[in-house]
């Protein structure tokens, strides 16, 4: 660990060791074109070149659209479960820890003359990174650590500083 770089000593405190095999669950709002698509695929890019250099076991994608309504019977199965699992394990982690996600998730009870009853809904970001030890969520970007907002690209550069094995340099573009 480099104690001269405030990032790293955060991220470190907040990530498994380096020999763990660490998974990452990319969310995006869609796979069509829309204004973020550059930077959902560049972060997808990088991951799975992080994965090409055992920095990673795996990564996932999830789509989560623009809005998650926790009432509905589409939350109960398939991706839409795995969804609302994966928010729930993200409000755990920040309850029990000293990460943040509030600022990211915006949750509301939402009336409109389509339903009888109000809903609660979740506006997830438009794109974040769950990263897990084993079976164990260990860290959620974007996120909030002592103050600081770290963003799934703050999450790349970290792991292509820290955990790449491998001689060859992963290009990461920084300029997000």
């Amino acid at each position: 660990m480099r104690t001269d770089d405030p990032t790293v000593a955060t991220l470190d405190a907040l990530l498994a060791p380096t020999d763990s095999d660490l998974t990452a669950t990319v969310f995006v709002h869609s796979l069509a074109p829309v204004e973020s698509k550059p930077d959902q695929e560049r972060l997808v890019t990088e991951l799975e070149a992080l994965a090409d250099r055992d920095a990673l076991a795996d990564v996932d994608l999830l789509v989560w659209g623009s809005s998650i309504c926790t009432g509905s019977s589409l939350t109960e199965v398939g991706s839409g479960r795995r969804i609302l699992e994966a928010v729930g394990e993200f409000y755990d982690l920040a309850a029990n820890s000293g990460l943040s996600i509030a600022p990211f998730f915006s949750v509301s009870t939402v009336t409109t003359e389509y339903s009888a009853e109000p809903f609660s809904r979740i506006v997830p970001p438009s794109r974040a990174v769950a990263l897990y030890d084993g079976d164990e969520l260990a860290a959620v970007f974007p996120c909030l650590l002592d103050g600081t907002a770290y963003t799934p690209e703050d999450l790349v550069s970290y792991l292509a500083r820290e955990r790449t094995t491998t001689s060859e340099p992963v290009v990461v573009d920084e300029s997000a």
